[in-house]
């Protein structure tokens, strides 16, 4: 499981840096995780989210199958 997660953060940073701005506004499955100056991306079976103006930063990462709105 580990190593999945680091591939997915080292393809998603590759991805990121390339083009910060590409990402989406948030998770399809929870529209409401969108916030400015925030992309998410889906990198592997990681939502990872990231700031979109420096410094670019990776902030959070979750699995794809979470149930965040059962956690907010």
């Amino acid at each position: 499981a580990i190593r999945n997660l680091i591939v997915a953060l080292e393809d998603a940073w590759r991805t990121i840096v390339g083009n910060p701005e590409n990402g989406l506004p948030a998770p399809r499955p929870y529209p409401m995780l969108a916030r400015p100056g925030r992309g998410w991306i889906l990198s592997g079976r990681y939502w990872i989210a990231y700031n979109t103006r420096p410094p670019i930063a990776i902030v959070a990462v979750f699995y794809d199958s979470a149930d965040i709105p059962g956690r907010l």
